[in-house]
């Protein structure tokens, strides 16, 4: 087998490789993912703002109470009393019955947080050991590829394959090992010459494109439990 050759089946074996290497990254980035909606009751209580509910709500109560007052006094006028307790009673009444119910949706809103927060911790889960999988996956393919020895270069330049095939196939080296060393030096003038220019910042990445929502999986875990509890 010439040098070429061996290389060329070395690119192949790196490229099953990170095809693990990918998957194991791809999971993590999930499992960093769905932590991001997981949220403890004190996060329920501050976004649902229930102080800006309950002014918006009295706000709302008197002022029917006082739009039905004034009508009341246009019809009794010139009383007052009648008016005033419509005012009150109204207003009170109204208030009483939204603020019962901001608390309710509140209540709501902390139970469903803990079903989200039930439902993504499964979620987790399965990727936890999943992750754990596909690293002893990872683990046994390149142990197998040392014991027989069929990966030419060394595991930190895997990633680099290509490129260093690209060195024998140019003529720019002979062997394997020569070419590492281009690439060698190919490297130490890119970490010099990045020194000299500034990072370009990262792309945004919509994970939830990438995922999906994982809100929808716990809708349907959640139904197919209720489908399983009755039976239809």
């Amino acid at each position: 087998m010439t040098e070429l050759e061996r290389m060329e089946q070395t690119v192949t074996y790196c490229a099953r490789y990170f095809e693990f290497e990918d998957a194991v990254s791809v999971n993590k980035e999930n499992i960093e993912y769905l932590k991001t909606y997981i949220h403890d009751n004190e996060y329920v209580v501050k976004n649902f703002d229930m102080p800006s509910k309950t002014k918006r709500a009295l706000l709302v109560s008197f002022g029917c109470g006082l739009a039905v007052a004034l009508l009341v006094f246009m019809i009794s006028f010139p009383a007052w009393l009648v008016p005033l307790i419509v005012f009150l009673i109204l207003g009170g009444a109204l208030s009483a019955l939204f603020i019962s119910l901001n608390k309710f949706k509140l209540t709501e809103a902390e139970k469903n947080q803990v079903e989200v927060n039930e439902g993504i911790n499964e979620q987790i889960e399965v990727l936890t050991a999943r992750e754990s999988q596909l690293i002893r996956q990872k683990d046994d393919y390149y142990k197998g590829l040392e014991e027989k020895g069929l990966c030419a270069i060394p595991l930190e330049y895997m990633a680099n394959a290509a490129q260093i095939r690209d060195y024998l196939k140019n003529g720019e080296a002979e062997t394997i090992e020569d070419a590492v060393g281009v690439f060698e030096q190919q490297l130490l003038m890119q970490e010099m010459s990045s020194i000299m220019t500034e990072k370009a910042p990262a792309p945004v990445v919509d994970n939830k494109e990438r995922f999906g929502d994982p809100l929808e999986i716990i809708k349907k875990n959640k139904k197919a439990k209720k489908k399983g509890l009755f039976g239809k």
